[in-house]
């Protein structure tokens, strides 16, 4: 009898790392997989990324289209517990064994409380890490205690995991799935990007910049945005600026990157980029800037200099080549024009990442068909 799997799929970002896997698990003898699709998929607002998902050549076994809203407590919470609801349905219906998710998102609370009342096995990918300014942070520590099986992106966070659980059973150093997914996707080139954006973008002359509210903050989102939107409205360089999680205050955000874009021309703001798009304008920026944690892991990899923002990613190892300033503008201000030493341009090109190639697919595959089947 086949193990089945329900692989959980909530916005734009775990996709593009569980694409690969997806494929990988659907070609298993030993495994049924059920892909689901929710949450930010179905966000019009921030940029529906499901015509991503079928322009891939994964289509959906089952959507749930419940968007996780952040628009007060009562309503994020009403939303959990829809999405809860639904989830419970779909985990009945395809009888599965166990569930698999990626990061540390909001919507997984869900999958936790089910996990326990239904009494479902987690397989989680990318816990070990830590990003103190975010409540996610608190999700990702509440997947390890509860995960039966573990993979994770480099020896330094299976370490990590390892000293937090008290013990190395079921983990497993799989690599950083979105590393394998750069080197074997056929990325956009900067003029099909340019041409799908109706930009005018030059190779190397140009800011990517994605900002998230810190969610485990003091700092209320106006302050936090204060000095960065006056450097963006005072920087000579183009700027090409992605919409923010639908955290608390991603709608300040995005209120406020709506207003640099319509008064100043140098600034592009798009809700959705889209896996493809958004990596080739990162291989070809000057610098990305913000506090993603594309910042912390794909710009090393692609050798371009990053700028992180705040303290959202706070607790992540960082390579040589990110500088981590407070949101002051001149801190802002000072960290960019730094990038110009060409000390600094050659630690870009030659930073060290704890985030590990592999053959990621491949080892998440052959581990749960040994462990499960």
């Amino acid at each position: 009898m086949k193990t089945n799997i329900l692989i959980l799929s909530t916005n734009r970002a775990d996709y593009s790392h569980l694409y690969l896997t997806i494929k990988a698990l659907k070609q298993s003898e030993h495994i049924n997989v059920f892909f689901v699709a929710t949450g930010g998929h179905f966000d019009r607002g921030r940029g529906s990324s499901l015509k991503e998902l079928y322009d891939t050549g994964v289509k959906p076994d089952y959507k749930i289209r419940t968007v996780i809203d952040w628009g007060s407590e009562a309503k994020l919470f009403s939303s959990i517990i829809s999405f809860e609801k639904r989830l419970r349905t779909v985990i009945k219906l395809v009888k599965a064994d166990y569930i698999m998710v990626l990061g540390d998102r909001i919507e997984l609370m869900a999958v936790i409380n089910l996990s326990l009342i239904m009494d479902k096995k987690i397989i989680h990918i990318s816990g070990g890490e830590t990003t103190q300014g975010a409540i996610d942070d608190y999700v990702r520590k509440m997947l390890s205690l509860i995960s039966y099986i573990h993979f994770v992106s480099g020896e330094y966070f299976k370490e990590s995991l390892s000293d937090f659980l008290k013990t190395d059973k079921n983990i497993i150093n799989a690599g950083d799935p979105i590393l394998e997914y750069i080197d074997t996707t056929e990325l956009f080139s900067l003029d099909e990007a340019n041409k799908s954006l109706g930009t005018t973008l030059k190779k190397k002359d140009y800011i990517l910049f994605t900002y998230h509210p810190e969610t485990n903050s003091s700092m209320d989102v106006k302050t936090q945005f204060h000095g960065i939107e006056r450097f963006l409205s005072e920087t000579d360089m183009d700027v090409v600026c992605t919409a923010p999680n639908g955290d608390f205050g991603g709608d300040y955000i995005i209120k406020q990157l709506k207003h640099l874009s319509n008064s100043n021309r140098k600034i592009f703001l798009t809700m959705h980029l889209g896996f493809k798009k958004y990596n080739v304008l990162m291989k070809n920026a000057y610098c990305a800037m913000g506090n993603s944690s594309s910042l912390v892991i794909e710009c090393p990899y692609l050798g371009v200099p990053s700028i992180i923002i705040g303290s959202r990613q706070k607790g992540r190892p960082m390579s040589s080549s990110v500088i981590n300033v407070s949101h002051d503008y001149d801190d802002i201000s000072m960290a960019f024009k730094s990038l110009s030493d060409p000390e600094r341009k050659r630690k870009a090109e030659n930073s060290q990442i704890h985030y590990e190639r592999k053959e990621t697919s491949r080892i998440i595959k052959e581990s749960l068909e040994k462990l499960l089947c």
